[in-house]
C-alpha cells in the first residue's frame, strides 16, 4: 500500500505543473545551450505543425529476425518508405549514421538531445574524476517538502503505489572535487520503462532495448533561467535567481544563474509527482488499443537498479518475468553537458559506447555526466469488468484480429492476382498495378472503420446465452490389424473468466490478507461426453479415466521492436488444438506465431517474383506481421496441489458415466486451490509455505511491448496413454 494519511487538500498546497515531454522541450528544453552563456540572445519558441513520432522509443539494437519469413520482410519495399539520405535528414543524421547531429539553427535541435539521450555516453559508471566527482540521492518522503520543516523520510521498498499516489522527496547534489563542474541540462522526472538487457552480457548495464511510456517532468526542480513557485505559498521573484538556503541542513535550494556545481555547496531540489490513472492516448498511436494505454505492474528488475543498489538484488521478487525483461518506474535525476568543458579540468574522456555520436553543429559531443533513479513499485488498482463489458470486450478483440487477418488475406490475393495476370501476358505497367493497389488499400481503410470501438457497442448480442470452451479428442484402438475409432471424447466447461486476488509480496502487506486468499480456492466444472461411432453394432464402451490434474500456466509475451497491433485474450490463443500427447501443442506459437509467420512467408515469395515497384506494401502492415512473427513467449507451469473431484480426490468412481447407444455423458467439480502451487522440480514438504509468501501474481495486462496473462490447464489422463486438455482463463486483479 502507497504511505497513509496524504493531506487531502495537496492541490491546494502545491503549484507543481508536471508537464508533458512537448510542453518540456518547448520551455525548460530551449536551456540546453552550446553557446557562451553571456554571448546568448533569448530567442522565442519555435512552432510547428510537424508530428512528431513517439520519440522515446529506443530500438538500440535490432531484434535477430526468427525466421526466413519475417527476415524477408525487411527486405521488401514499402509504399511509404523513403530513402535513406532523407531519413537521415529528417533524424538529424549524417548519411552514414555515426553522427546526430543538434543544429541550433533549426527548430528541433532541443528535441534531438531528448529524443536520443538512449544514445548518449554515460559517465555514470565510468571510472573519471569528473563523474565520480558529483553525488546524487534521492530520497523519498511521507508528506510534501517545504523549506524549513523537517521531512519523515519514508524506504520506497515496503510501499507499493497505486494510481493517484503521491510521490513526494528531494533530490542532493554535491560536487565533490576542487573546482567547479559545467553542465548544460540538468532535469529531475518520474519516468516507467519497458526494458531488455543484453542476454549475452549479463554484465551489460546498457539495454538492448528501451520504451519510456511514461515521463513526467517537475518544472520546478529542473534546471531553469529562473523560478518556479512550487507551493501556493511562494512568493519568490519568478526571473531572478536568488540563494535560499534550507534552515534545516544549510543545503542551496537553488542552482544560480549558471549553469555549474560549485564544490562546497550541497544542493537540494524538492519534488512531487503524483501518479496518473492512465498512460496518454500517443502511447498507443499506431493502432489506439484500449488497454495498451493502462499502466503495467512493476516487473523484473532493471540491471540499472542493481548496479545502483547491488543490495537489491538479493530481495528481488520473483514474479516470474523474462530474465532480462523489466517493467520499472523511479524518479530519475540526470545531468547532461559537452565532454570538451569537462576534459580541460578532469582530462581526458574516453567514451567507449558505439560509433553513434551526439554533437552539436560545433562538433561538441554531448554526455551524460551523471544520472541516478530510484525505483519504486507500482501494481494499478484492476477494477473488475462485468461479464457484458467484458463480453464486448472479447467481440471487440476478435474484430480486431479478424480485420487484420483479412488485410494480410487481401494483399496475398492481389499479388497473386498479379502474378497470374502476368504470366497470362496482360501486364499493363507498374503504374497501373500501383493504382490498382492504393485504390484497393483505400478500400481496406473504409472497411476497417467497421471495427472502431465505437461501432462495435452496437452490436448486438445474446447475454443469457451460454457459451462454453471446447476441445475434442478421437478415441482410437490399436491392434495388429490397425487403429478402430471408438469415438470421440469432447471436454467442455462454461465460458468465464476465473478471478482471483493479487496478494502483494510479504513485505508490501499491510492488514489482513483473509478476504484475498478466499479467492484462490474456487470450483471448475468439467463436462465430459463421448459421441459413439454412428456404424458400431456392439454395445459401446466408455473411455476408463486414470486421473485428472491441473496445473496454473503464466504466460508472458514480448515484442523486442515493433508494437503489438491487436489485444490478446484467452479465446484467441487457446483452446485450438487437442493432439492427444503429454507435450501440450496448444500454445500461443502454434495457435499465433507460425501462422503469421506462414503468411510472412508467402508475401515475402510474392515480393521476391514481383519486384519492389510493382508490389508495395503499407509499412503499418509489415510492421504488424514482424510485430507478431517476432513475438517472444515465455510459459511457466505451476503444478496445483490437492486437486479435488466432486469434493474428494481422484479414484476410479470419480467419474460417473450415464451410456446410451449413441453417446456418454459425465459431469464433474474440480476444486481448485492454488495456496498450493509449486514449481515443477520443487521439493513437497510442510515447509514449503504458501504460494503468495514465495512468489508474485502480478495483475494481467497488456501493453504495446509486452503481455502477462494466466490460465488454468485441465487434463484427463486416459488408460490408452492420450491425454485431453482444456484451458480456462484466469484473471488476476487488484481491487
Amino acid at each position: 500500500m502507497s504511505p497513509a494519511n496524504q493531506s487531502q487538500s495537496i492541490d491546494d498546497t502545491i503549484n507543481t505543473i508536471l508537464p508533458s515531454y512537448d510542453m518540456f522541450t518547448s520551455t525548460v528544453g530551449k536551456t540546453l545551450d552550446t553557446h557562451n552563456d553571456e554571448d546568448d540572445d533569448l530567442q522565442p519558441p519555435c512552432y510547428n505543425n510537424t508530428v512528431r513520432n513517439n520519440s522515446y522509443q529506443s530500438d538500440v539494437s535490432s531484434a535477430t529476425a526468427t525466421s526466413d519469413a519475417s527476415a524477408g520482410l525487411n527486405t521488401m519495399s514499402l509504399s511509404s518508405s523513403r530513402t535513406s539520405v532523407e531519413e537521415s535528414m529528417l533524424q538529424g543524421t549524417d548519411e552514414n549514421g555515426s553522427f546526430i547531429v543538434a543544429d541550433e539553427s533549426t527548430c528541433y535541435w532541443k528535441e534531438t538531445i531528448l529524443d536520443n539521450v538512449h544514445r548518449l555516453p554515460n559517465l555514470t559508471f565510468e571510472k573519471h574524476k569528473v563523474s565520480e566527482a558529483v553525488n546524487i540521492e534521492v530520497h523519498f518522503t511521507k508528506d510534501i517538502c517545504e523549506i524549513g520543516k523537517k521531512p519523515e523520510l519514508i524506504d520506497p521498498h515496503v510501499y507499493e503505489f497505486n494510481q493517484g499516489d503521491l510521490l513526494n522527496g528531494y533530490v542532493i547534489i554535491q560536487n565533490r572535487s576542487d573546482k567547479p563542474i559545467h553542465y548544460d541540462m540538468f532535469y529531475l522526472l518520474f519516468e516507467g520503462n519497458f526494458m531488455v538487457a543484453n542476454p549475452a552480457n549479463l554484465q551489460d548495464r546498457v539495454p538492448v532495448k528501451i520504451r519510456k511510456f511514461l515521463e513526467m517532468f517537475d518544472f520546478s526542480a529542473s534546471w531553469n533561467e529562473g523560478n518556479i513557485n512550487r507551493l501556493v505559498t511562494d512568493v519568490r521573484n519568478p526571473y531572478v535567481c536568488e540563494d535560499i538556503r534550507d534552515p534545516i541542513d544549510g543545503a542551496a535550494l537553488c542552482f544560480g544563474d549558471k549553469k555549474f556545481i560549485y564544490p562546497g555547496i550541497t544542493y537540494k531540489r524538492f519534488f512531487t509527482f503524483r501518479i496518473p490513472n492512465n498512460l496518454l492516448d500517443s502511447e498507443c498511436n499506431e493502432h489506439g488499443l484500449s488497454k495498451h494505454v493502462e499502466l503495467p505492474p512493476t516487473m523484473g528488475m532493471p540491471r540499472w537498479e542493481i548496479a545502483h543498489f547491488p543490495e537489491r538484488a538479493r530481495n528481488k521478487i520473483k514474479d516470474f518475468s523474462m530474465l532480462d525483461t523489466s517493467v520499472s518506474y523511479g524518479v530519475m535525476a540526470r545531468f547532461i553537458g559537452r565532454k570538451s568543458t569537462w576534459e580541460s579540468d578532469f582530462g581526458e574522456i574516453k567514451i567507449t559506447a558505439d560509433n553513434t555520436r551526439l554533437i552539436n553543429a560545433k562538433g561538441d559531443e554531448y554526455v551524460i555526466l551523471k544520472e541516478l533513479t530510484n525505483h519504486f513499485r507500482i501494481v494499478p488498482k484492476t477494477p473488475a469488468p462485468t461479464d457484458s463489458e467484458r463480453s464486448m470486450k472479447l467481440l471487440e478483440n476478435k474484430l480486431m484480429y479478424n480485420n487484420f487477418i483479412l488485410r494480410i488475406k487481401e494483399k496475398i490475393d492481389q499479388g497473386n492476382q498479379l502474378i497470374e495476370s502476368i504470366e497470362a501476358g496482360n501486364f499493363t505497367g507498374s503504374v497501373e498495378i500501383g493504382r490498382r493497389l492504393s485504390e484497393t488499400e483505400l478500400e481496406l481503410a473504409k472497411c476497417s472503420q467497421l471495427y472502431r470501438p465505437d461501432n462495435i457497442r452496437d452490436a448486438k448480442f445474446n447475454p443469457d446465452r451460454k457459451e462454453y470452451y471446447e476441445t475434442f479428442l478421437p478415441l482410437v484402438k490399436k491392434s495388429i490389424t490397425g487403429t478402430k475409432s471408438l469415438g470421440t471424447l469432447q471436454l467442455s466447461t462454461p465460458k468465464k473468466e476465473y478471478c482471483i486476488c493479487y496478494i502483494p509480496p510479504i513485505r508490501f502487506r499491510q492488514g489482513s490478507i483473509d478476504k484475498r486468499v478466499n479467492s484462490w480456492k474456487f470450483d471448475i466444472p468439467l463436462d465430459l461426453s463421448v459421441k459413439f461411432p454412428s456404424i458400431s453394432t456392439k454395445s459401446p464402451n466408455v473411455p476408463t479415466i486414470k486421473g485428472i490434474s491441473a496445473e496454473f500456466v503464466v504466460v508472458t509475451l514480448r515484442s523486442d521492436k515493433y508494437a503489438i497491433p491487436i489485444e490478446l485474450n484467452h479465446d484467441l490463443l487457446f483452446n485450438k488444438v487437442n493432439t492427444g500427447q503429454f507435450h501440450d501443442n496448444d500454445n500461443v506459437f502454434n495457435n499465433l506465431i507460425s501462422p503469421i509467420r506462414q503468411e510472412c512467408s508467402k508475401l515475402y515469395s510474392i515480393a521476391k517474383s514481383l519486384g519492389a515497384e510493382n508490389f508495395r506494401m503499407e509499412k503499418q502492415l509489415v510492421d504488424d506481421l514482424k510485430a507478431i512473427g517476432q513475438l517472444k513467449q515465455q510459459s511457466l507451469n505451476l503444478v496445483v496441489r490437492g486437486l479435488k473431484v466432486n469434493g474428494k480426490t481422484f479414484n476410479k468412481d470419480s467419474v460417473k458415466w450415464t451410456v446410451n447407444q449413441e453417446s456418454a455423458h459425465a459431469s464433474v467439480t474440480l476444486g481448485i486451490d492454488l495456496e498450493g502451487l509449486m514449481l515443477k522440480g520443487e521439493l513437497v514438504a510442510a515447509k514449503l509455505g504458501k504460494a503468495y509468501d514465495r512468489f508474485s501474481l502480478v495483475p494481467n495486462f497488456q501493453s504495446c511491448y509486452m503481455s502477462r496473462m494466466y490460465h488454468i490447464r485441465l487434463t484427463v489422463h486416459l488408460s490408452n496413454g492420450a491425454y485431453s486438455n482444456i484451458k480456462v482463463p484466469v484473471r488476476v486483479g487488484k481491487v
